[in-house]
């Protein structure tokens, strides 16, 4: 069971996904013992088991349901031919797995260093999400103002944004201080051609429509800008930076765990 603990720590820091399916209990003739693991990937692959043949079928058929809505399941199977909820298996009793979904730590890129950025940065580390801080001005982007902060880069957002490279775990926090910069931080952001999970931009909806309508001039379709969080954060009646960074963190809390986020677009 040590090598299936190995591949869940070598998935998290490579910012992959699974599902770790556990026999919690079994009866006496249950081929599943309590204890017994099984790691399923999303390609359909395993490692380890939970007692073979239907009974791992079936786990393994729940664990793939379990990645793509990020859930967690308790299944209680029946080993007979007679109950409701037996799954073909005759050698009597039941058994009972527990799948959890595996996700990779995430990190969250934070494009703008201003006031909202800091009590930002804090919530996330506190979430254990890796940190980047983007902007532009040496004053906002330095250690000493985000102390929190994996990495903290100065530069052009448009020269930076393109040297970087997010995976479907990432959040993109665009909160820079002028719709201009946050136009060509999203414009980057959604010409790669792998894009963060969750992208969200500050704005009023006038400005964002603009800059919508801006990207959409410059060949962004609109499928793309679907994707956009805009703007971001729930609505939870934030005015001061904290209650701010308060209402982005649990949006992309509520996006973690697979919640509904249909975003209102202009």
């Amino acid at each position: 069971m040590s090598d299936i603990f190995e591949e869940v720590a070598m998935l998290r820091r490579e910012h992959k996904t699974a599902a770790l399916a556990t026999v919690v209990g079994g009866e006496k003739g249950s081929p599943g013992k309590t204890g017994f693991r099984m790691l399923v990937y999303p390609d359909g692959k395993i490692s380890g088991t939970v007692g073979g043949g239907l009974l791992e079928a079936k786990v393994r058929e729940e664990a793939l349901r379990c990645i793509s809505d990020k859930k967690t399941r308790l299944l209680e199977l029946a080993l007979d031919d007679e109950s409701a909820d037996s799954i073909g298996v005759l050698c009597g009793g039941k058994v009972t797995v527990f799948i959890e979904p595996i996700q990779g730590s995430s990190t969250m890129y934070v494009f703008g260093g201003g006031h909202i950025a800091v009590p930002l940065v804090q919530f996330a580390k506190a979430l254990e999400f890796a940190v980047v801080v983007v902007d532009d001005r040496q004053d906002f982007a330095n250690t000493e103002r985000f102390p929190q902060a994996d990495e903290v880069k100065v530069g052009e957002f448009a020269n930076v944004t393109k040297s970087m490279d997010f995976s479907e775990g990432d959040c993109v926090v665009i909160i820079t201080r002028g719709h201009a910069h946050d136009e060509v931080v999203l414009k980057e952001c959604l010409s790669k051609v792998r894009l963060p999970g969750y992208i969200g931009m500050i704005g009023s909806r006038d400005k964002i429509a603009r800059t919508f309508s801006n990207l959409r001039e410059q060949g962004i379709s609109q499928e793309l800008l679907a994707k956009v969080r805009a703007p971001i954060g729930l609505d939870i009646g934030a005015r001061t930076p904290a209650e701010i960074a308060l209402s982005i963190i649990a949006e992309i809390v509520a996006y973690r765990y697979g919640r509904s986020l249909k975003p209102e677009q202009p």
